[in-house]
């Protein structure tokens, strides 16, 4: 069997460390940008370049006045009304139907 020269030995060593290294900050990184994309934008996130336009005059106050209203309204009717099911809600199976198995044409059957 052959021996492995030390200096080769931790050099490998050396590069595994770095990659998995280099490999971890990566993946941090990546998972922080998709939670950060996931995330619902909030109302200062929202406001803030309109804030910055109506500030340095790029939009008139008529119109930031106008805008965030019609946020405050949207904000306000999402608050209001619950939120719409995704899918139907499936009925509870009948008692009387345990151990019945319906066959190919029991829709046809009146």
């Amino acid at each position: 069997m052959a021996t492995i020269d030390p200096k080769y030995y931790y050099l490998t060593l050396i590069l595994l460390a770095a990659c998995t290294v280099i490999g971890l900050i990566v993946a941090f990184r990546f998972q922080r940008e998709v939670e950060h994309d996931l995330t619902p934008p909030t109302e200062k996130d929202l406001l803030g370049p309109l804030e910055k336009a109506y500030y340095s005059g790029l939009m008139d106050e008529a119109e930031f006045q106008r805008i965030r209203a019609s946020m405050e309204r949207r904000k306000g009717e999402e608050i209001a009304s619950p939120p719409k099911p995704s899918r139907r809600p499936v009925p509870p199976p009948d008692p009387a139907d345990e151990g019945q198995v319906p066959g190919p044409d029991a829709e046809s059957e009146g």
